[in-house]
């Protein structure tokens, strides 16, 4: 008698856990959204906002605004991974999990190049007189 509850206990511990799996695809899903029209905007938007100079603090603002969607980004891609390991990613029988793991690291691509890219360049480098950049000036 308990050797059949063992049993089924390492049968319910070996099997991948579909709750785990939806969880890994669905953050996995939206976070990639995220990240991708996080780009979207800064490609878009912030050259227009840097260059046209009336709004310095609205382009100060948005450009924070955007390094944090994709310092968020980045984190649910691994809470999207994680979760998919944790749901059976690894196991026979888990592609739904995998599929939620596969996307996760996806995303973590996708916003650590946005994270390098806030991090190297973060805000309007300075102009002077000429319109050129502070680099160009000191190089003559």
């Amino acid at each position: 008698m308990t050797e059949s509850v063992s049993e089924s206990a390492l049968e319910a511990e070996e099997r991948p856990s579909r709750g785990l799996a939806v969880g890994a695809v669905s953050v996995a899903a939206v976070s990639f959204a995220l990240a991708v029209l996080t780009w979207l905007a800064w490609l878009l938007v912030r050259p227009r906002l840097l260059i046209s100079g009336v709004y310095p603090i609205v382009a100060e603002v948005f450009v924070l605004v955007l390094g944090a969607l994709w310092f968020l980004a980045l984190l649910a891609g691994v809470l999207a991974t994680v979760l998919g390991l944790l749901g059976g990613g690894r196991r026979h029988g888990g592609d739904l999990a995998r599929t939620g793991a596969l996307l996760g690291g996806l995303t973590m691509v996708v916003a650590l190049a946005g994270t390098v890219a806030f991090t190297v360049s973060p805000g309007p480098s300075p102009m002077y007189p000429a319109g050129r950049p502070l680099n160009s000036i000191i190089r003559e």
